[in-house]
């Protein structure tokens, strides 16, 4: 008796186990709870199963708010990144960036419809106010927060436009690009330390030359003078590379030069190459806007 006590038991405990076309089913039916509950049960039995794991996030997206969506999918790639191909985490990125920029609020969807048709026309001023009241909606909406962003710097709004950012990393820690402005975020409100350390989080070989140029005067802000010549050397001599003849490239290559001698002749020319370059505004702007305030230290070395 006992004996098949035991495998009725089993059997009971089997067959109460969800399986894929059960779980697809009662989402199909409309039991999004249940649906999710079966889910979840077969992701926690197979952690590495992407499939399971892509339909526990779309879920908790629809029942739980995009939060849960996107912990589950970094937990996904935190757990299983030494197993999963380049490939394979690209499609996890890819879908972590797809869950961030839904839109959950038909209203804030309309406000970021008529911001973006404003920013099309470079309409800056009158496009903040619906971009607001959008992001007022759905405050952890990527796509909705890259537009603020870009608003808000186009509109002077340059405080606000760093508080975004780092609203922007905290839904996306993984994407090189908004950490790169984030640096230079940094870097514009004399946070020289802080871009440092953001920036070394990665590899530098996975930096675009952009971000190099962030970290050589995060460097050289922060008391780093040779590791900032070994980034900025190479980007001065090699003309075809991107922002090599920039004017904050070469302020930082006048900078490097006047500690070496400052009454040289090379000082002096990498002062005049500095000053003709940067003497006319939209040379300086960088999407749009002075990260390294170029501007400014340009007023004072014309003097």
């Amino acid at each position: 008796m006992g004996l098949f006590l035991n495998l009725l038991l089993g059997f009971m405990a089997f067959a109460s186990e969800s399986t894929p076309r059960e779980a697809k089913a009662l989402f199909q039916n409309y039991e999004f709870k249940r649906s999710l509950a079966a889910w979840m049960e077969l992701h926690q039995k197979s952690p590495g199963n992407w499939d399971y794991v892509k339909n526990v996030a779309d879920l908790q997206l629809l029942l739980e708010g995009r939060a849960n969506a996107l912990e589950t999918l970094r937990g996904f790639l935190g757990q299983q990144n030494k197993v999963l191909s380049p490939l394979q985490k690209q499609e996890v990125l890819k879908k972590i960036i797809e869950l961030s920029e839904l839109f959950l609020k038909e209203e804030a969807q309309t406000h970021y419809l008529q911001a973006l048709s404003k920013a099309k026309l470079n309409e800056w001023n009158a496009s903040l106010s619906p971009v607001t009241q959008a992001a007022a909606l759905e405050p952890d909406n990527l796509k909705l927060l890259t537009l603020k962003h870009e608003i808000e710097k186009k509109t002077g709004l340059h405080d606000q436009a760093y508080e975004t950012l780092k609203n922007i990393r905290m839904i996306d820690p993984l994407s090189i690009k908004p950490m790169e402005r984030l640096a230079e975020a940094h870097i514009f409100h004399g946070k020289y330390l802080e871009a440092k350390s953001l920036l070394e989080q990665s590899d530098r070989a996975s930096l675009s030359n952009r971000g190099k140029l962030a970290l050589a005067v995060s460097l050289l802000e922060s008391g780093d003078r040779e590791e900032a010549q070994e980034l900025i050397e190479p980007m001065v001599q090699n003309k075809k590379m991107e922002l090599s003849q920039h004017p904050v490239t070469l302020w930082m290559a006048y900078r490097l030069a006047l500690e070496d001698d400052p009454k040289s002749k090379e000082t002096q020319m990498a002062l005049k190459t500095f000053l003709t370059s940067s003497s006319e505004t939209p040379r300086v702007l960088i999407d749009g806007w002075d990260p390294y305030r170029i501007g400014y230290y340009r007023s004072i070395l014309a003097k």
